[in-house]
């Protein structure tokens, strides 16, 4: 799942490895290149340690057959794959001191600007839409891509209207849609790449101007 989080290089190392294992072949393995500098313990305690700690979880490990089975109805295989891996907080021996439970509908000072790929496959866009919903005064910005995050996955759009917002409090209008720099399996920077259906007539990275706006 965590191959599908960067769009590139990970989607084509991701396919790289299926082809290989397609075919009977072994996976090439690529060793990365050492850290520059310290990196901190990264295990997968971690993420345990919030979502465990931060959110409501089943304390039953049998409950989480059923919550599998209807998180596939609505998301596949991605949703076996998060029910199961919030399953260690059923034994999770540690909770918030003072979790927040809400109210999430608090009125805040400004606008909150929400950002979302459409098809990121840690934090689903309904998920976005339902939280736009949530709070008191909210604007979700769309982000037409893949992958996990506007950062990890860059849109020169997205980043000019979050500019303006943490700059001069401007919001993008509502409904607005940017789209990705640069989509999955496109050629590198600076060489050509026949337009797909979604790519005609549009430029990559359309600045706020000419990329925002609902789209049908």
């Amino acid at each position: 799942m965590n191959g599908l989080y960067v769009v590139h290089p990970g989607w084509t190392d991701l396919a790289a490895r299926l082809q290989d294992l397609w075919q009977g072949r072994a996976p090439k393995q690529s060793a990365p290149p050492p850290p520059s500098f310290p990196l901190p313990y990264l295990g997968d305690e971690q993420a345990g340690a919030v979502l465990c700690s931060d959110s409501p979880n089943p304390r039953d490990p049998g409950a989480y057959h059923a919550l599998e089975e209807a998180a596939a109805v609505r998301a596949g295989d991605a949703g076996r794959f998060w029910t199961w891996a919030a399953e260690p907080c059923a034994t999770w021996p540690a909770g918030a001191a003072d979790p927040y439970t809400g109210p999430w509908n608090t009125p805040t000072g400004a606008t909150v600007l929400l950002v979302n790929p459409v098809y990121d496959p840690a934090t689903p866009y309904p998920g976005a839409q339902g939280l736009a919903g949530e709070l008191a005064d909210a604007r979700l910005l769309t982000l037409d891509g893949y992958g996990h995050t506007s950062l990890l996955n860059p849109s020169r759009c997205v980043a000019d209207h979050e500019s303006r917002y943490f700059i001069d409090g401007a919001l993008p209008p509502p409904g607005a849609v940017c789209r990705q720099d640069t989509p999955p399996f496109a050629a590198p920077a600076g060489r050509e790449h026949p337009p797909t259906g979604r790519d005609r007539g549009r430029t990559t990275g359309e600045p706020p101007t000419g990329d925002t706006g609902p789209r049908a």
